[in-house]
This record gives structure tokens, sequence and C-alpha cells, in this order.
């Protein structure tokens, strides 16, 4: 089984090595052996995880979240973590999919008033009046 020293890990998962002792900290990876010289050494399990926790992280999952979704895989290993039923799991997803729609609808909608004021400002070819740009950009309201 392959072993890597922190800034090699770090390197090959496009992290800090700082956030590598911040993951340890906060349990999202287990605690590295020691070389005899006193190296911390990673495994290519430790590399997984740190893809695991990278799209987690990407999906919005906190680090909470994803310490109680890594602590399912590990039952039965002696971790104190409370785990998440499938249940909670796919209520957490759920909340994710409903912040990310509200998310796309208020983009759609910053979308729509800069197309507005582009068009405003292409078909008068000058700078709108306050009051105009204001009702373009909904704020008149």
């Amino acid at each position: 089984m392959a072993a890597y020293l922190r800034g090699q890990i770090a390197r090959l998962a496009n992290v800090n090595p700082e956030t590598l002792r911040y993951y340890e900290n906060e349990g999202l990876i287990p605690r590295p052996e020691r070389s005899e010289s006193g190296y911390r050494l990673y495994s290519e399990d430790t590399l997984e995880r740190l893809a695991f926790i990278r799209n987690a992280k990407a999906c919005g999952f906190t680090a909470k979240e994803i310490r109680k979704a890594l602590a399912k895989s590990e039952e039965g290993a002696g971790t104190a973590e409370p785990s998440w039923g499938v249940a909670a799991f796919l209520g957490a997803i759920d909340g994710k999919l409903a912040a990310l729609d509200a998310e796309i609808a208020e983009r759609e909608k910053t979308k729509a008033m800069l197309i507005g004021l582009k068009a405003n400002l292409e078909s008068a070819d000058r700078h709108p009046d306050v009051d105009s740009t204001l009702r373009i950009l909904r704020m008149d309201r």
C-alpha cells in the first residue's frame, strides 16, 4: 500500500497541507501513521477520502455533515461520531437540492435584470436615467 508524505498527499488531493491538519482535527481523515523519523505517512484510503470530502464540500455539505456521512461507512470501526441513516442522508440531500434550486432562481432573476438593463442601454445608446434603471432592476417596488 502506498504511503504519502504530507506535501505529497496535499499536492495529489489539491489541498493545502494545513487543510490536512484541520481535517485530522475535525475527524474527517484519520490521524496518519508516523515513519521511523517521525514524518506523517498518509494512505491511499486517505487520498480517496480527501476526494470524497472535496466533492461533498462542492455539493454544499458542512464538515459536520461530511463527518456523519463518513461515520456511516465506518460503523463497527469504533467511531464515536453518530452516523446518518439513509433517511437522514436523503433529507440532507433534499435540503441541499432545495437550497440550490433557490439559488438558481435568484441567479435567473439577476440574469433577467441584467439582460433588461443591457437591452435598455443598447436601444437608447446612452446611459438610462435613474428611474429607468431602478424600474429595469425592479428596485422601485
